[in-house]
């Protein structure tokens, strides 16, 4: 006996069976699409617009940490903890091809974010 899949709509609610998992997501998809054509265009701009603040990219804190530190600290300082804790070790890959003033202030900023988190975020 093979397993049937179900899963439903978080739209509408309407249920999907399939025996095969692809074959149910293409049919959840093809119905999004279909029935609910705004609100996934709007859910596709939201994730454009989740790099905000908050949410640097590993490209945007190295060059923050290029132009000095003070423009690394506004960028870092709204980062959260578990953001922070991902984003820390991507850019301490690149740390060993830094040049030394560089890495000096990433090392700096280390220290202050860890301060700041310690203390609970406060500025």
């Amino acid at each position: 006996m093979r397993k049937m899949y179900t899963a439903k709509c978080s739209q509408c609610g309407q249920r999907f069976r399939a025996y095969e998992r692809a074959d149910l997501l293409q049919r959840i998809r093809k119905h999004m699409w279909k029935e609910h054509r705004k609100w996934m265009l709007a859910r596709m701009k939201a994730g454009r617009l989740a790099g905000g603040p908050g949410n640097p990219t590993v490209g945007m804190v190295l060059t923050a940490v290029a132009q000095g530190i003070p423009v690394a600290l506004a960028l870092i300082r709204l980062v959260k903890k578990p953001r922070w804790n991902r984003l820390g070790e991507a850019v301490n890959a690149f740390e060993p091809y830094m040049k030394p003033e560089t890495r000096t202030a990433w090392q700096a900023i280390k220290a202050i974010k860890d301060i700041d988190i310690r203390q609970g975020g406060r500025k």
